[in-house]
């Protein structure tokens, strides 16, 4: 972390590491170590398992899921989790976040008859998220509309019976605009989630639905409101750029105003393929992670071929400590709607790619903060 955010949010931090060290005293105290079991005594024959003080907390980041599309011949056939079989590992994250390209509802029709790719998912897709271990979800894209108004509400109803918190987009400016908050052992995170306007995507207005966009004001205003609610962590989780493409000056600009707006990070996704890593005033920018769970068949080439990033964010005693990065096979022509980790080798080649700041060793990428 910068040592902007450190001095912005300094208080809060000081006093999550005050209990964090007083907790660490008294468990060694009683013989326990942080990170470790304390050995049985003799005398402890309960046969139960004591529970570990953590040493962090890591945050799983996906990009863009569809559960439809050209995938709903194997999902009606293996079950809503068959597109999870080979990533099942990543279930086991703290807190599981990503993106859902499209809503979660019953109707068919699309909302705009002249948009060229228009999707819906059925309800038993919010089932198969919450089943592999989503918390979250972000419904700023520019497939949030696609069943319009009451497709939205669908969705957000949908994934909150399954338990799992939609942000990012809702029934107004006000509701679009609430951050997701969670608590960890060492501070509490927001996660902004925010899109661009389109044709088929608008600002959320006062009564009107729509999707939290970019703007200057809505940026600032955004982490003032998540500082305010007590976040220590404050995120961008973001939907930006062109298909099948490198990142746009837009994008950086955008970037830009998200670290002089004081936040943490930002995690990029909408262009279906990985885009590079950089860092600008000390805030990580991950720019685009690709495709996660995506049923269509994708316009993958030679030149962006088709893999996905998959992120985590190990939170300890000194802030936002590491970032990983994991590489997986979107091309389904390749993994039948099955993505998967990448092999070493093709692995070490893609987060290769990113940027100077990504360190790789056997087949995983870092970024330190």
């Amino acid at each position: 972390m910068s040592d902007r955010t450190r001095v912005s949010l300094n208080a809060p931090r000081a006093r999550v590491l005050f209990v964090l060290i007083g907790l660490v005293s008294l468990l060694s105290a009683c013989g326990l170590e942080p990170g470790g079991e304390r050995a049985l005594d003799d005398d402890d024959d309960d046969g139960g398992e004591l529970d570990w003080f953590p040493v962090d907390f890591d945050v799983v980041w996906t990009g863009d899921i569809l559960l439809a599309d050209r995938a709903l011949p194997a999902l009606e056939a293996e079950g809503y989790l068959y597109p999870f079989e080979h990533l099942w590992e990543l279930s086991s994250a703290d807190y599981l976040i990503g993106n859902l390209e499209g809503p979660i509802t019953t109707i068919e029709t699309p909302h705009n008859p002249n948009q060229t790719w228009s999707y819906n998912a059925l309800p038993a897709a919010a089932g198969a998220l919450a089943e592999f271990g989503f918390d979250a979800m972000s419904l700023a894209n520019n497939h949030l509309m696609d069943r319009g108004p009451q497709g939205v509400a669908d969705t957000r109803s949908y994934l909150l019976d399954e338990g799992i918190e939609p942000f990012g987009a809702g029934s107004d400016a006000e509701e679009a605009s609430v951050p997701l908050l969670f608590t960890t052992p060492f501070g509490v995170v927001a996660v902004v989630g925010m899109s661009e306007t389109g044709t088929y995507v608008p600002q959320a207005g006062p009564g009107s639905t729509g999707s939290h966009t970019f703007s200057p004001a809505r940026i600032q205003d955004s982490r003032t409101k998540a500082v305010s609610a007590g976040a220590d962590y404050v995120i961008a989780f973001v939907h930006w750029g062109n298909n099948y493409d490198t990142v746009e000056s837009i994008q950086q600009t955008r970037a830009q105003l998200f670290a002089d707006a004081g936040f943490d990070l930002v995690i990029g996704h909408g262009a279906h393929v990985p885009q590079e890593v950089d860092i600008i005033d000390g805030m990580v920018v991950l720019y685009s992670l690709g495709n996660f769970t995506f049923g269509t068949e994708g316009r993958f080439d030679s030149s962006y071929p088709g893999y996905g990033l998959v992120a985590r964010t190990v939170l300890g005693l000194s802030g936002i400590e590491s970032i990983e990065l994991q590489c997986i096979l979107t091309d389904n022509d390749r993994v039948h709607y099955q993505p998967a980790p990448c092999p070493q080798d093709e692995a070490e080649e893609v987060l290769s790619q990113l940027g100077p700041w990504v360190e790789v060793t056997d087949g995983v990428g870092r970024v330190s903060p």
